[in-house]
């Protein structure tokens, strides 16, 4: 499973329970259905302590949305990086992208039903990132194009469709399943494969 430790950044024993608490609790009642006092509760604290980092709730569900999606680019950056060539490079990235979101459904959850409830400013900057990480699968996509490695006719809608996919694993993976995650992962990584079109994806 991918390291969550490469980019996380440092917080204090305290910061980090009232961070954890509050994306427990926008796991469970979402961020509309979630109070200052729920998050207090859910971590012990007080609504002063979560003042004392934070200037409001949503400075919170900025910092849980902008810490996972920074860490997915470096992830799929890393493991885009890894590889040679635009297959192995896709296969790495569809799969390091089921294992990063299946690593930790909640916030991969809070991150993709909560963009909604940022303020304008905020979800333009989260949207930059997102943007940032789709550019990194169409760039591979359109190299296996330019190399007549990849046959589909529409490189950027089966990229979405490989990004798309590959997140929504956290929406119904669990632990106790029957395959685990690497192997949905090399799952995925082959239907990113047959969804651009490779013509060898047996040698994956």
């Amino acid at each position: 499973m991918p390291s969550r430790q490469s980019s996380a950044p440092r917080y204090s024993v305290g910061q980090e329970v009232i961070f954890q608490a509050a994306l427990e609790c926008f796991y469970r009642h979402g961020y509309d259905g979630t109070s200052v006092r729920d998050i207090a509760k859910a971590s012990g604290t007080t609504p002063a302590a979560m003042y004392h980092y934070y200037e409001s709730k949503q400075d919170l569900l900025v910092d849980i949305i902008g810490r996972f999606m920074g860490q997915s680019i470096e992830v799929t950056s890393a493991a885009i990086g890894a590889e040679s060539g635009p297959s192995a490079q896709l296969f790495a990235a569809a799969r390091s992208h089921v294992l990063w979101n299946a690593s930790d459904v909640v916030s991969s959850f809070v991150v993709n039903s909560e963009i909604r409830s940022l303020e304008p400013v905020n979800r333009r900057r989260v949207i930059a990132q997102r943007d940032k990480l789709q550019r990194m699968f169409d760039a591979v996509v359109e190299h296996g194009v330019a190399e007549a490695v990849f046959a589909t006719p529409w490189p950027r809608e089966a990229s979405r469709a490989v990004v798309t996919m590959c997140t929504a694993v956290a929406n119904w993976y669990k632990s106790s399943g029957e395959l685990s995650p690497e192997e949905i992962a090399d799952r995925y990584g082959a239907m990113a494969l047959s969804l651009v079109g490779a013509r060898e994806m047996n040698s994956m």
